[in-house]
């Protein structure tokens, strides 16, 4: 037998006898293991509780107006920008608005305020956020100075050009009325298509 002979042999204190018996001790049983059913509870009731709670708390502030400064995320001229109230944005290349026309940005990716954040699935509805800005200052960028030259073929070239800059004034960041609810259109007045 292998267990009188590792006895003999090998005293029980030495680390060979304690690693070949930890081996013989962890032999598989030949029964294998039946996999224990599990009961799952729905959740769901759950989780559409915890949404309300979290809908209701957000529209608590939206109506008492204690959300702080709010900031958006909005989508101008293929461009993302971080925008709040007071802030100035710079649009790089050509853009048609001229000075003074005011701007209702339409393609919000987000909003949010102090406790919170809206993300829209790509985009948030355009009755929820209302940004307005206005075009304060067309002008150009500084010269840009492009020079190539090939080495040992006699051959050079330099450009100048400058970029447009149109520059913007975001007049506010206001959502509208409560998440959960948007108020019904009769028609098409006041809308930007």
């Amino acid at each position: 037998n292998l267990s009188e002979l590792y006895t003999t042999v090998l005293p029980r204190c030495s680390p060979f006898f304690s690693q070949v018996q930890g081996l013989r001790m962890a032999r598989p049983s030949s029964i294998p293991a039946q996999p224990q059913q599990v009961i799952m509870e729905n959740t769901a009731e759950d989780d559409e509780r915890f949404a309300n709670g979290i809908i209701g708390k957000v529209n608590d502030q939206i109506s008492q107006n204690n959300h702080g400064r709010l900031f958006a995320i909005v989508h101008l001229a293929g461009k993302q920008h971080r925008v709040s109230a007071e802030d100035l944005i710079v649009i790089q290349g050509n853009w048609y608005p001229n000075i003074g026309d005011v701007i209702r940005c339409e393609k919000v990716m987000c909003v949010g305020g102090r406790d919170f954040t809206l993300y829209g699935r790509p985009l948030l509805h355009r009755d929820l956020v209302n940004i307005e800005a206005t075009v304060i200052e067309k002008t150009l960028s500084h010269t840009i100075i492009d020079f190539y030259n090939r080495r040992r073929k006699n051959s050079r070239r330099t450009r100048f050009y400058r970029i447009p800059y149109t520059t913007l004034r975001i007049n506010h960041v206001d959502i509208m009325h409560k998440i959960d609810e948007l108020p019904e259109v009769g028609g098409v007045d006041g809308r930007i298509f």
